[in-house]
This record gives C-alpha cells, sequence and structure tokens, in this order.
C-alpha cells in the first residue's frame, strides 16, 4: 500500500480485510475521523490494493448537494458498470427479487407499461441481490466516502448490506467524520454496526508532521517551523498541506518570517488561505471555481462554463489554474481535491449570491433535460422562487423518489415544494404525496408538521375527504391517536353517505373498522346501515361478505360462516382487488377456525402471491403471519416458526412497528408448544409486555400467548389472572361468542390445578357451549377436553374419548395429538394401562411429526409409565430440523433453486446451502431428490376449489 504517514495499523486492517473477501468473506471497515485527517487517502490506498488483489473496485463520494438525491451513492456504485456490461449479463443480475432495485441504480423497469412501486423493503432486498450477483463473479471493493453527507436510501442499503457481509465477497470501506450536525442517523448506525471494524484515524506526530512538510516544501523544515505548523494545524494532514501552500505562496524572507506567518494564522482561519489562493487567480478561474462550488463535483464541463458565464475554452482555462493551485483534482474531472475545499468556497458566497447561483443552476439543469431529482437538488439549496416549474420539478422528483423506494428523499423535495408554495391547483397534488411518503419514511415529525396543513386543505374541498382519509388515518393509527383517526373517518364516511356513495362509505366503514380497533358489537352495529345497499357481486359486495363471514363467528355455525367465505373470494380476486385492506384476511382466519384448513393454506398462499407481485412489505407481513396461522392450525410448528419469524425480521427491518405484538405473541405460543419455554419467555421479555397488558385488541395474542405460557411453566395463579382477564375483556369487546383464542380453556385448566374445580367446570362449560354451536371438531374435541380433565371421574373419561373420537380423520394433528395424549394418560391414571397404550402411541407420533416437543416428551413419559417398554427420548427425522432448516428443505423439495429460496427468504445462497447440507445430515438422505419422500409428515392435499 502507499506510503500514508503514521497509518500502518489502517493498512494492515485493511490488508487483513481484503485477504478474507478473497476467502469469501466480507467485511466493513469505517474510517472515523474530523475532516482532514486523512480518510480520503485511506480509501485510495485500499482501492489499489484491492485492484492489486483483483477485487473490482466501486467507488462513490456523498456530496452536501446530493443528500437528498435518492440512492446517490448507489448510482455512482453501480450505475455506470451495469450500464457498460452486455445486455443478458446485466439483466440476469435482475432476476427475482433484483428486480425491485432496477429504479435505484437508474435503469429503466424491464416492463415500461408496469405500474409498479416497489416497497422500501424490497428495493433494499434488491440491491443485496444485485452486490450478491456482482460478487459472484469477481469479489467486490465498495469504497464510499464522506458518507456523512450520504442520501439516506443509499445509508439504508448499506445498513442493510452489513450484516449480510459474512457470506459475500465484499469489502465495504466507509469513510465518515464523527458527529457531523446535519448528518444521517444511518451513519451512526453504520459506524457503530456490530459487524463494522471501526477506525479512527489521528492527527500527526511532530516527526510525521516534519516529513509531510519536506515533501511539500521541498526540502527539509526547520525544528521551529515543524513547531509552529504542528501547533497551528493540531497534525491534520490537510491542514499542514494549507500550511505549507501558503508559505510557497508569500515566500517569506527568512525561517523567521516562516514561523511568524503560520503564527499569524489560527487553526480556525487555515481553511481561509483556500479563498486567499484563489483570489490570486484570473477571473475564469475564480467563475469555474464558484460555478463547480454550486453545481458540485464531476459537473458537465459545458454546464460549468454556463453557470459561470464563460465560453468552452476559457473555462477550460480556468479550470487548469484550479489544478495547478492545487483547488480541484489532477484529472480530467472538476472535482475538488478536498470536500472542505467546496464547503470553504460554497460558504464564501453570500446568502442571497448563493441561492441566486443554486437557482440559475437548476433552470440550467432544466433547459438541458436533467432528470427532476438534478434539478430539485438545486432547488433545496435556493431560496423559495413562488415559481410553479419548480413546483412541478419537485413534485416529479418526489413522484420518482417514492417509485424507487426512497421515501425519505421524497419527503424532503415535497416539503421543499409547500414552501414555494404551490398555485392553488398543485397544493392538493403536493400534499397527498407527501402524506404517502410521511407514512412510508416513518418520519413523524414530518406529519406533524403538515398534519393543519393537510386538515385545511380537506376543509376547503371536501372532495379530498373520502380519498385522504384512510392514509391520514392510518397515520393517526399508527402514532396512537386512535381518536383522531376514528373522527376523521367517521367524517368522511358520513360525508360519503350523503353523498349516496355507498360503496365508498362502505370502504371506509372497513378501515376505520381496523384504524379504530373497534369491537364486533360496534362493528356489526356500524355495518347494519348498508344492508340492502351494495350492488350484488361487486368488490364491495364481496368485501361485506368478509365481515358477514367473521360476523358469523359469533353468531352462527362453522358451516354458514364457509359459505358466506367462498362467496367472498371469488376465485381470490378479492386479494387482488383490496390489498391494502386487511379485512379480506379474515377469510383465512375463519376458515381455520372452521377447520377447513385445505382451503385456508390455498387461500393464504393466493394472498402470498398478490403480495410479492406487489413487492409491499406490509402485504408480505400480513401472509407471514396468515401462512403461520395455517401452520399452526395443521400441527406444523416447525413451519409456523419460521413464518412468524420471517415476519418478525421483516416488521422490524421495515420499522413497522405495528405488526409486532401479534407475531410475537404468535410466536411465544409455538414456541410454549414446542416445549421451548426458556425460548419463549426470552421472546416475551424482548416485547416489553411481561406487565400489564393495556386493554387493546391488537395486544390480545400478547395476553393470551402469556397465559398459556405461564400456565404450561406451572405458574397458575398468574397463567389464571391473564386468560380470564383476557376473557373477560372479550366479552367487553363482544367477542365472546368466538372460538378463537378461546382463552377460558386454558383458564380452565390453570384454575383447576389450584384446586377451584367448580369455577374451572363453570368456563369449561361454558366453552363447551360455544364450541358446539360453532360445530368445528377442533373446538369441540378442545373444549371437551377441557372439561374431562376438569371434572375427571368417569364422566371426565368419556368426554375425553368423545374428544377422540370427534376428531377421527381431522387435519388438525395438533389437537388430536393432545387430545390423544390426555385420554391416554386418564387411562393410565385410571389403572387401564393396557388401554392408555395405543392412544399414548399415536399421541407420540403425531407430537413428533407436529414438532410439539414438549407434548412428545410428556406423552413419551406417560407410555413408559404405562409398562410400554421405551427407548430414551431423542429427536429423529423431520423432527430434529430446526424451523429454519424445515423451510429451506420444504423449499427445495418443491425444485427451487438456491438462489430462488435464499431470495424468498430474505436470506443468502450460502445459508441456504448450510441449511440444506445440515437437513440431509438430519434426514439421513444424499441429495434434493430424496426430500420430498422424507420430508412427508404432513402431505399436501388437492388443491381446492375456491
Amino acid at each position: 500500500m502507499s506510503a500514508l504517514l503514521e497509518r500502518e495499523r489502517e493498512l494492515a486492517e485493511l490488508d487483513a480485510a481484503i485477504e478474507q473477501v478473497r476467502r469469501g468473506s466480507g467485511r466493513l471497515v469505517v474510517f472515523e475521523a474530523h475532516a482532514g485527517l486523512g480518510k480520503t487517502e485511506l480509501l485510495r490506498a485500499a482501492s489499489a490494493a484491492a485492484a492489486d488483489a483483483a477485487l473490482r473496485v466501486l467507488s462513490a463520494r456523498a456530496t452536501e448537494l446530493e443528500r437528498h438525491f435518492p440512492f446517490a451513492l448507489v448510482r455512482q456504485l453501480f450505475g455506470l458498470p451495469l450500464k457498460a456490461m452486455p445486455a443478458r449479463e446485466r439483466e440476469a443480475l435482475f432476476d427475482g427479487a433484483g428486480g425491485a432495485a432496477r429504479s435505484a441504480v437508474g435503469l429503466p423497469h424491464d416492463d415500461p407499461n408496469a405500474v409498479r412501486t416497489p416497497d422500501a423493503f424490497a428495493v433494499l432486498n434488491g440491491l443485496y441481490w444485485l452486490t450478491a450477483g456482482l460478487a459472484e463473479h469477481q469479489p467486490l471493493l465498495l469504497a464510499i466516502d464522506d458518507a456523512h453527507w450520504a442520501d439516506s436510501a443509499s445509508l439504508d442499503y448499506l445498513g442493510f448490506l452489513a450484516p449480510r457481509l459474512d457470506e459475500l465477497g465484499v469489502l465495504v470501506v466507509v469513510a465518515c467524520r464523527p458527529d457531523q450536525p446535519d448528518a444521517s442517523s444511518g451513519v451512526a448506525r453504520l459506524a457503530t454496526d456490530t459487524a463494522a471494524r471501526r477506525l479512527t484515524p489521528s492527527a500527526l506526530s511532530p516527526g510525521a508532521t516534519a516529513a509531510l512538510l519536506g515533501a511539500e516544501l521541498g526540502a527539509p523544515p526547520a525544528v521551529e517551523l515543524v513547531t509552529a505548523c504542528h501547533d497551528v494545524s493540531r497534525g491534520n494532514p490537510f491542514f499542514l498541506r494549507e500550511l505549507a501552500r501558503t508559505l510557497v505562496a508569500r515566500e517569506p524572507s527568512s525561517e523567521t518570517d516562516e514561523v511568524a506567518l503560520v503564527r499569524e494564522l489560527a487553526p480556525e482561519r487555515v481553511t481561509r488561505t483556500i479563498v486567499l489562493r484563489i483570489s490570486r487567480l484570473t477571473p475564469h478561474a475564480r467563475a469555474v471555481a464558484r460555478a463547480v462550488a454550486v453545481l458540485g463535483d464531476g459537473s458537465d464541463h459545458r454546464l460549468v462554463a454556463a453557470l459561470a458565464g464563460l465560453h468552452a475554452d476559457a473555462a477550460s482555462r480556468g479550470a487548469d489554474e484550479l489544478r495547478n493551485a492545487a483547488i480541484l483534482d489532477d484529472d480530467p474531472s472538476l472535482r475538488f481535491i478536498h470536500p472542505l475545499v467546496r464547503t470553504v468556497l460554497h460558504a464564501d458566497l453570500p446568502a442571497g449570491e448563493r441561492s441566486a447561483a443554486h437557482a440559475r443552476a437548476a433552470a440550467l439543469l432544466r433547459s438541458r433535460d436533467a432528470g427532476p431529482e438534478q434539478v430539485a437538488a438545486q432547488l433545496l439549496a435556493a431560496e423559495p422562487q413562488g415559481r410553479r416549474e419548480n413546483v412541478e420539478t419537485l413534485l416529479d422528483a418526489g413522484r420518482r423518489a417514492l417509485a424507487s423506494g426512497a421515501p425519505r428523499s421524497a419527503v424532503a423535495y415535497l416539503t421543499r415544494a409547500l414552501d414555494e408554495p404551490p398555485p392553488a391547483e398543485l397544493r392538493a397534488a403536493v400534499l397527498s404525496l407527501l402524506v404517502n411518503a410521511s407514512i412510508r419514511a416513518a418520519d413523524h415529525d414530518s406529519f406533524a408538521a403538515i398534519e393543519p396543513l393537510v386538515l385545511a386543505e380537506i376543509a376547503r374541498d371536501p372532495d379530498l375527504l373520502s380519498r385522504w382519509a384512510p392514509k391520514v388515518s392510518l397515520w393517526m393509527t399508527l402514532n396512537g391517536r386512535i381518536d383522531s383517526a376514528i373522527a376523521l373517518l367517521t367524517e368522511a364516511i358520513d360525508a360519503a353517505a350523503r353523498a349516496g356513495d355507498v360503496e365508498r362509505a362502505f370502504q371506509l366503514e372497513a378501515t376505520l373498522s381496523m384504524a379504530g380497533q373497534l369491537s364486533p358489537d360496534a362493528i356489526r352495529a356500524r355495518l347494519a346501515r348498508y344492508d340492502g345497499r351494495i350492488a350484488p357481486g361487486s368488490a364491495t359486495d364481496r368485501l361485506a361478505l368478509t365481515f358477514a363471514a367473521l360476523e358469523s363467528v359469533f353468531t352462527a355455525d362453522a358451516t354458514t360462516a364457509v359459505g358466506l367465505v367462498r362467496r367472498a373470494l371469488d376465485g381470490g380476486s378479492i386479494f387482488a382487488l383490496k390489498p391494502d385492506i386487511l379485512a379480506p384476511a379474515n377469510v383465512v382466519v375463519v376458515l381455520l377456525l372452521a377447520d377447513e384448513l385445505d382451503l385456508a393454506r390455498h387461500v393464504a398462499a393466493q394472498a402470498l402471491e398478490v403480495a410479492h407481485e406487489r413487492d409491499a412489505t406490509p402485504a408480505l407481513i400480513g401472509t407471514c403471519l396468515l401462512s403461520g396461522f395455517v401452520a399452526v392450525a395443521r400441527g406444523d410448528l416447525a413451519a409456523a416458526e419460521a413464518d412468524f419469524r420471517q415476519g418478525l425480521d421483516l416488521a422490524r427491518a421495515a420499522r413497522l412497528l405495528a405488526a409486532l405484538p401479534v407475531l410475537v405473541g404468535m410466536l411465544v405460543l409455538v414456541l410454549t408448544q414446542r416445549g421451548e419455554l426458556q425460548a419463549a419467555a426470552a421472546e416475551l421479555d424482548g416485547s416489553g409486555l411481561t406487565g400489564p397488558v393495556p386493554d387493546m385488541l391488537w395486544l390480545a395474542p400478547i395476553l393470551y400467548a402469556r397465559g398459556l405460557l405461564r400456565l404450561a411453566e406451572s405458574r397458575y395463579e398468574e397463567a389464571a389472572a391473564d386468560l380470564l382477564e383476557l376473557s373477560a375483556r372479550r366479552e367487553r369487546w363482544g367477542m365472546g361468542g368466538s372460538p378463537g383464542l378461546a382463552a377460558g380453556l386454558g383458564a380452565a385448566r390453570a384454575l383447576a390445578a389450584l384446586g377451584d374445580r367448580e369455577q374451572a367446570r363453570a368456563v369449561a362449560e361454558s366453552e363447551l357451549a360455544r364450541a358446539r354451536r360453532w360445530g368445528a371438531p377442533s373446538a369441540v374435541a378442545n373444549a371437551q377436553g377441557t372439561l374431562g380433565l376438569t371434572i375427571g371421574g368417569p364422566a371426565g373419561l368419556a368426554l375425553l374419548e368423545e374428544a377422540v373420537a370427534v376428531l377421527d380423520g381431522s387435519p388438525a394433528l395438533l389437537v388430536r395429538a393432545h387430545a390423544l395424549g390426555e385420554l391416554g394418560a386418564a387411562l393410565r391414571r385410571s389403572n387401564r394401562r393396557a388401554d392408555a397404550r395405543a392412544p399414548l402411541r399415536e399421541a407420540l407420533a403425531l407430537a413428533r411429526r407436529c414438532g410439539a416437543t414438549g407434548l412428545a416428551k410428556q406423552v413419551h413419559d406417560e407410555l413408559r409409565a404405562s409398562g410400554e417398554t421405551v427407548r430414551r427420548y431423542t429427536p429423529i427425522g423431520v423432527e430434529s430440523l430446526t424451523p429454519s432448516e424445515r423451510r429451506v428443505a420444504e423449499l427445495a423439495a418443491g425444485e427451487l433453486t438456491n438462489r430462488q429460496i435464499a431470495q424468498s427468504l430474505f436470506l443468502t445462497v450460502k445459508t441456504i446451502e448450510s441449511h440444506l447440507a445440515a437437513a440431509y445430515d438430519k434426514l439421513g438422505i444424499q441429495s434434493r431428490r430424496q426430500l420430498a419422500d422424507a420430508l412427508d409428515p404432513l402431505p399436501d392435499r388437492t388443491q381446492p376449489a375456491v
């Protein structure tokens, strides 16, 4: 590497990182130091060493001007290399998940007619796969300078990439300043990431100062001069070079004069020598310097000349002067030798002149058909002018930023558009897009600032109320302002009703039911007014049928509910027609409660397909939840755990915190059923809801899972308290008649364990009456089993036998495993040991197939107590697979490639390979072709008609 002064430690770290990348494992190295301490030189050294080691070097440097340009760094890194590739090779990189990254790197979509707005998370995942694809051909160095000025979307990409680097041949080297006041928070997250090797280059010693001065001055400096320069510069290499250039320019007559000149330059004044040096150049050079400071590094030569008011030849001569004066780099590009130079020159322009220069630059760029983002970057630096074309440019830039998955850039553009301000006819368009951007960026401050403007616009134009109310109320809900959301939606519903728009009113009601967390009683009362008023067969009619199906869970039976669901599904089109409303997901829940597990699985798969087509992270999270529900009902606990964990990973990565309670609750429930009580408790602790749980519908899964966990931990008083409280809340919410989240069954078992059999029996009998009204075998059997255990004796045993009989042929395998295990244990306790063995054997087999390790161990012990000769309990076969191994193996058995599996699970190819290797070993097989037979505990059935 180059002979940088006193940077041996940093260079050694770079050498080690490059060698590690050559072996296939990536690294993140962050150089964090104040301006002028040599970060850029270290990046150059890294690039040279990487090129020598046969790494492909991709470089980018952030600038103040482009901090809001969406994926500006990403485009610098990948734009030109991708355009230079043969078309077939380039398109292969965007296959599958990588397609979502096209707009981020500045390439048109593969289908120009497609209306597609990829979610931010989908774009980040696509960029990861683009990076992985490039690294497969040749190890990469991504060298990024001045990351403290980076746009937030590019920083999100780096943050997404960092924890995944260990399985890629990619070295990321980032240089940034610490504590930059206006830097994105993404920089701090990157620098403190656990995957990062953070290095802080220090100031030079007096000895290194002497060496640097000698190289700059062409002769060894006097000791006194070295001391003075070191004191004034504080060992900063950039400042030292500026001092040396000042000495050369002023040519002091003696060493004493040199020292005196240096001592006059206080540290904060050293950079002013740049301005002084430029002032001695020709007017042409000064004009070019100002133009580059306004337009930014790397600007087009003709554009610089136009802004400087010069002919091309004159501008070229001015640029050469600047290179000779060490203001611009020596290469042909118009780039300052250091970002500090641009900062100093830009700040030296008077505020009014600076704003006017940026406004002229915007006009020049627009006249040359530059992209709206380039023009918008200049407008962000200029004072508002009240010009319509500026608003149109900023609006277009905002749309493009959203379309490329960079909502925070869109917020910046659109906020500036409001400041212009927009003419009356464009104000609604700006505000509407800004609301969307603020929601997608989770930008609380932005939304709080514009909410009064939004409400004022609605007051001016009442037609906007029904269009804007869903998204504005969603934002209010996400911020805990449920009362405000309800008030706004209610106003919009009333307005739609007055206008006679029944379908719009009903769709707003659907939003209200979700955003307002309304109880079934409240929903029932509100929807009653639409009876007979919705056009049969319409999309709104199908939406209404989903509510009718859900209502039937409380008031009718499973057969009636399933009939309504089939009408609502209409071949599955409801998910494509209503992707933004959660109500269609209710049909899956209803089907599961009715034991229609095959149809539920088919419908959940349809919902997942629609979510993937739209690249919508919230929808993907929702379908992970639905798939997990289906897996739990089918008794496939390993698959359920994988689904819920994947949903949690997506929700946390996308910062969609509203989705966490139900995902955490379901994960805790599954871990409890798998017998992993410590892991379940750890997940519950991490949710922060081990204390009082607020009385909210969305938090019901937490209270339910916590109660069942405490029951499994033999903490009976706490379990009874949680589950009885949930039962009471469900009654208050109007959900008491539903077989879902039957908290009373768990409460009855806890009460029985505490010796309160009278109350336990009363609770269990109440739950059994509800289950029989509903009629689904799993609900009836669960309630029968609980009542049987509660009352005991011959009557209890008869109920346990009925529970097993009811489940004969049921697809609810885990429920059957529990029923068989409880029957066998009761028979054994009644000294009917021989009779106990058959149900216990079947229960053990089913529990193992379902991955219910805790139940399997209990049944194993009961079987041994019955006199059966059994081996020591050990996991075998499919049961021994981790959830991740199981999920990967299932997808591989479905003939997906490793790359396709990795993309669908948001993992790396190497992770997939390691999971498959482990699965082969545990299953005792040798190849992919054997997976389907080895994984057949829960075989697929013929797809049902919808």
